[in-house]
């Protein structure tokens, strides 16, 4: 016998018209099943569903058994874009910390309100150990942190300003209130130490704020004083420039800024508040109490006056530059600040100064990159991402990175992981 059929092939069945009766009848059913479930609702209709279903569904979701909560959660959640259910998310997660409900103001400062909060009594201990430290420089920086870990949360300086614009970073207010309020305090420790970093703490803590009262510890703080303290760097020598400026003495003002170009900048003042926290950091201090202290050193950094970025652009305005000698001296300071300054400030000041002087647009361009890459440092460093264990850790790494190295070398190394714009 000649097998010429498959196994289910029986005879007298016709195999065709059964597999396309079968066929339609299976399309039959799922349109049927699609019509009622709504697929063929028009698109306009489903979101306004969802729209107004938002509102009753977050009040009505205690009463309904997890499953049905947990499936309007997943369908709403499909029907938004990232974007959307980012900018819509009402939690967000801190390191170490737990959840956080997000306010108006933000995710930053829902981060930074319950950091503050958990961290209290690390934080107390910390400032103890500073307050009770030998050296006067941990003494000098309990004075200057104190007011400011015992202010309420607020956003963080911007780091630099934009791509476009001549100025400084813009200061804390923060910051200026503590260095402002402290002042005489610190400018007795100095007078009486003698120590080079206090000295330097105490001369941009008088130069912050209104002018200092007539027989006041700051007055009595000459520019002489740090100069001999710290004679090898350039800021004690910028600040006498700016002593001479007030005194309308143009020519012993120019010979300071000769002597301040001869010389670096040496961050000793930054030096001394960020190695005295460094010294006395609590041995059970984490990831957020570091991150507390990191933040809020840099609130204290922006606070303060640089004094090379202050005195130059006091010394360079458009009409100082027509004056016999001054151009030349100006585009040196320009210079000096853009590649050996140690801060974005300095930078800042420097390229401000440029554009007096007519720099071309490549050359303003090339001094401003660092300003640019410390604005996308920061954009890194807030928002919803950047309250995750990784995201803080990174940012705790900078800090170091700016204690260690200073603000510029900090900003170009961590910019240089950043994609390219």
């Amino acid at each position: 016998m000649r097998i010429n059929r498959i196994w289910f092939d029986r005879p007298g069945v016709r195999w065709g018209r059964a597999i396309v009766i079968a066929a339609v009848a299976t399309i039959g059913v799922a349109l049927w099943i699609a019509d009622e479930r709504g697929l063929w609702d028009e698109a306009p209709t489903i979101a306004a569903d969802t729209v107004g279903a938002s509102a009753p569904a977050a009040s009505a979701a205690s009463s309904r058994p997890l499953s049905t909560v947990a499936v309007v959660a997943s369908s709403q959640t499909l029907l938004r874009s990232p974007a959307e259910a980012s900018a819509t998310a009402t939690e967000l997660r801190v390191c170490g910390l737990g959840s956080v409900p997000i306010g108006a103001d933000g995710p930053d400062l829902a981060a930074r309100r319950l950091r503050a909060e958990r961290t209290r009594p690390v934080m107390a201990r910390w400032l103890e150990a500073l307050q009770a430290s030998a050296e006067p420089r941990g003494k000098a920086a309990a004075l200057v942190l104190t007011p400011v870990l015992a202010a309420p949360p607020s956003a963080m300086p911007r780091a630099a300003c934009g791509a476009d614009a001549d100025c400084a970073p813009s200061p804390s207010v923060t910051g200026v209130l503590a260095w402002a309020a402290q002042r005489e305090r610190l400018a007795e420790l100095a007078a009486a130490s003698r120590d080079p970093g206090v000295l330097g703490m105490a001369m941009q803590a008088c130069a912050t704020g209104s002018p200092p009262a007539e027989g006041s510890a700051c007055q009595r703080l000459a520019a002489e004083d740090w100069i001999a303290a710290d004679p090898a760097h350039a800021e004690p020598w910028f600040r006498m420039a700016e002593q001479e400026q007030e005194q309308t003495e143009a020519e012993l003002a120019d010979e300071a800024f000769r002597r301040a170009l001869a010389l670096p900048f040496g961050r000793l003042a930054e030096q001394s508040l960020l190695g005295a926290a460094l010294a006395t950091q609590p041995a059970d201090a984490g990831v957020q109490e570091k991150l507390q202290m990191g933040e809020a050193l840099a609130t204290l950094r922006s606070g303060w006056r640089e004094p090379g970025g202050s005195a130059v652009s006091a010394h360079c305005t458009s009409a100082q530059l027509k004056l016999p000698g001054r151009r030349e001296l100006c585009q040196q300071l320009a210079e000096h600040l853009v590649l050996r300054g140690a801060t974005l400030q300095d930078v800042a000041s420097g390229r401000a100064v440029g554009r007096r002087l007519g720099w071309y647009p490549e050359r303003m361009a090339a001094a401003g990159k660092d300003l640019e890459a410390a604005a996308r440092l920061a954009t890194g460093f807030s928002g919803a991402e950047a309250h995750d264990c990784p995201a803080a850790q990174r940012q705790i790494d900078y800090y170091a990175a700016l204690a260690a190295q200073g603000e510029l070398a900090a900003v170009r190394r961590f910019a240089a992981t950043l994609p390219k714009p």
